[in-house]
């Protein structure tokens, strides 16, 4: 029986703000994404996003703005359904990252906080 390991990293915390660091999931066997929303100011959806680039530089991925190399993985709505998770598995791709949209009726939306979690976990074989 192979041994399997785990490890968490929270992509987004409810004081963040649209777009969370690149985060290597390359080793990873299955991907699971947990979420949860605060209250009426949380984010009503949030996106995961995927790169095969090769680097390990941040500055290979493009940065935390550029949408350079990052393909749509998946889209949650999470009207209702908070807290929630879903899974990946096989997740194909080298890098994730999640992008939420904080509520706001201002102009400002990087000063805005999420009010959202959204937490990795990734389990190896």
């Amino acid at each position: 029986m192979a041994y399997q390991y785990s490890q968490s990293k929270v992509l987004l915390g409810s004081g963040s703000t649209n777009t969370s660091g690149p985060y290597f999931v390359g080793d990873f066997r299955l991907v699971t994404v947990s979420f949860s929303s605060m209250g009426t100011l949380g984010a009503s959806r949030f996106t995961i996003e995927g790169s095969n680039a090769d680097g390990l530089q941040a500055a290979d991925l493009g940065g935390s703005t550029s949408t350079i190399g990052w393909s749509l993985v998946s889209g949650v709505n999470m009207v209702g359904t908070t807290p929630g998770m879903v899974t990946f598995d096989p997740p194909g791709y080298r890098w994730i990252r999640a992008t939420v949209t904080p509520f706001s009726t201002f102009s400002d939306l990087a000063s805005v906080t999420s009010h959202t979690t959204v937490i990795l976990n990734g389990v190896s074989f």
